[in-house]
């Protein structure tokens, strides 16, 4: 299984929400193309921290690396959709899953 790992960082919180917002807005119309491509699963987090910081981070579980390179054209599509940028500072990780342990199955 290949994961995707992205922080977003925002300036306020304001920004944050907004984002929120946008892709809740969208998210329906692409969540199929995902699940095509090979998406598994992905959840998105409010990080809690001591600092006065505003961060996403959106963990993306892909089949494999295939699905995963698969799936970029995709959020090209959703860059294009949504137009206006909101200003944060995004870093994203790539990785495969070594272990894996879930209590809901």
């Amino acid at each position: 299984m290949q994961i995707n790992i992205t922080i977003q960082t925002f300036k306020t919180e304001n920004e944050l929400e907004y984002s929120l917002i946008r892709w809740d807005k969208v998210k329906h119309e692409f969540m199929p193309r995902f699940k095509e491509m090979g998406l598994i699963r992905y959840t998105t987090s409010k990080v809690n921290t001591s600092e006065d910081k505003f961060q996403l981070s959106h963990v993306f579980e892909y089949k494999d690396a295939e699905a995963s390179r698969n799936c970029i054209p995709i959020w090209s599509d959703i860059e294009r959709k949504l137009k206006e940028k909101i200003d944060s500072k995004t870093t994203s990780f790539r990785g495969t899953m070594v272990d894996k342990f879930d209590f809901s199955n």
